[in-house]
């Protein structure tokens, strides 16, 4: 069983993932750039391991994530949508991954810093995510 501090913290590695890995599937159908779409689909690759092994914890633990809302994800796919109606460029595509992507950081790390009670594995495991965040961003930056 997980203490509340412990499932808030894992509950938000589970939706960055899904989160993650929806908008990149929504962005990929716009996606012409051959290299682009293969920096795409390598970090939507990190999200589906992400979203197993955060599901691989729960299930170990007897608990079962929160998703997103439904309105939330409808909403993402809206926005995605509406701002590649007129402009499908990579450098759009980028800004969107770039913007969604430091959403998730930023909710990561205020989640995390409000539970400093958790141990020490579940905030490395933030914390690797971030880094890889971090630098799937930093790759998007040359698209920009």
């Amino acid at each position: 069983m997980m203490n509340e501090s412990v499932k808030a913290v894992m509950d938000v590695y589970y939706q960055n993932a899904t989160m993650g890995a929806q908008g990149i599937e929504a962005v990929l159908k716009h996606t012409k750039h051959p290299e682009f779409r293969a920096l795409l689909e390598k970090q939507l690759a990190a999200y589906r391991e992400q979203e197993v092994n955060t599901l691989r914890d729960f299930a170990q633990s007897g608990e079962k994530p929160t998703d997103n809302p439904a309105w939330l994800k409808v909403y993402s796919d809206l926005g995605i949508k509406l701002h590649t109606l007129v402009d499908e460029s990579d450098e759009n595509l980028a800004k969107l991954m770039v913007e969604g992507t430091n959403m998730g950081v930023i909710t990561m790390l205020k989640t995390m810093h409000a539970h400093p009670d958790i141990p020490q594995a579940v905030e490395e495991t933030g914390k690797e995510i971030i880094k890889r965040e971090n630098a799937y961003m930093e790759s998007l930056k040359k698209y920009l």
